[in-house]
């Protein structure tokens, strides 16, 4: 199976095995500038970025530390929520890519017993939280109530196989919970190569809902309840990548308003600021109605392993 998609070689889907085809085009990595295209699996829907790099480190140089800025505390109580929703509370968690630590501490602060995964788990390890390398690390033995994927799954090489893993550690009746970007949202179809949550290579699989569907229930899960937005990615989502249609330099105003260094100017730099500003507002009324819609910027879902699913709707959507 071809993994880089070099010319002249016939390029399989790595999750199926099914025939891709060409469906976008010189997409540009905003980091270093390299190009990439994303293939779309004619047999089970996903969207993978060709080629997909053997070396993904210098792709991940300065893309750790402070990404979500003042949006922080609002995505950590926001995700504690739905844990409260479709888990109940004060019991074990896994968290896959946990990053600096700041969900787990806050689900640990809820009375939650936790645990989580991250190839760098230095900056979470150095607030005292149990970090490994991958689900594998950990003992079969050791269960969990939930496990949760926040904007993991895609950047992993093996996601199935994460799932599987993800699956055997789960105890009976717990759940699951996956969020990516919706490559069949609004955003990813208006923007195309521009859109932010695009993000190549970093996203190596790029899931619309039936496509993740069929990977949960590929891996023993079925899904119990789904929603369609995480109104801080949706807002950046609309207003940088309407910015990036325009722009010469990719995501200057995200990258400002999470103070990281851009190659633009002090004018320009102030420019996408207040341009920014005010397309996020101009975006809320599209926010609203694309995840009315189910074609929000992101897509979180809910899934159970099949023994122990409950009966299809038994969840109600989430309204805010």
């Amino acid at each position: 199976m071809a993994t880089n998609g070099g010319a002249g070689e016939e390029i399989k889907c790595r999750l199926c095995g099914g025939s891709v085809r060409p469906a976008l085009a010189d997409a540009a990595d905003s980091l270093t500038g390299d190009r990439f295209s994303i293939a779309r699996c004619s047999q089970c829907g996903v969207g993978q970025t060709v080629p997909s790099p053997d070396d993904l480190g210098r792709f991940y140089r300065s893309y750790h530390g402070n990404r979500h800025g003042i949006t922080a505390g609002y995505r950590v109580w926001r995700r504690l929520r739905l844990l409260k929703r479709v888990a109940g509370g004060g019991k074990r968690l896994l968290d896959v890519g946990c990053g600096d630590g700041g969900f787990l501490r806050a689900a640990q602060r809820r009375g939650w017993q936790v645990s989580g995964t991250e190839l760098e788990p230095r900056q979470a390890r150095s607030f005292g939280l149990d970090v490994r390398a991958e689900i594998d690390d950990f003992r079969a033995s050791e269960r969990f109530d939930c496990v949760t994927f926040w904007h993991s799954l895609e950047h992993l090489r093996r996601p199935h196989e994460a799932l599987r893993q993800a699956r055997e550690r789960l105890q009976p009746g717990g759940v699951l919970l996956v969020s990516v970007p919706d490559a069949d949202g609004w955003q990813a179809r208006l923007f195309g190569r521009h859109w932010l949550h695009l993000d190549v290579p970093r996203h190596l699989f790029h899931f619309n809902r039936p496509s993740l569907a069929r990977l949960l229930e590929s891996t023993g899960f079925v899904l119990v309840g789904h929603w369609h937005h995480e109104i801080e990615y949706d807002l950046i989502g609309w207003s940088q990548s309407a910015l990036n249609l325009v722009a010469a330099e990719p995501n200057i105003f995200l990258q400002s308003l999470i103070r990281r260094p851009v190659r633009a100017g002090r004018t320009a730099r102030a420019t996408h600021l207040a341009l920014g500003a005010v397309l996020s507002g101009a975006a809320l009324p599209l926010v609203a109605v694309s995840s009315c819609l189910g074609r929000g910027g992101t897509l979180i879902v809910a899934a159970k392993p099949v023994a122990s699913a409950p009966a299809a709707g038994t969840m109600e959507p989430e309204t805010s």
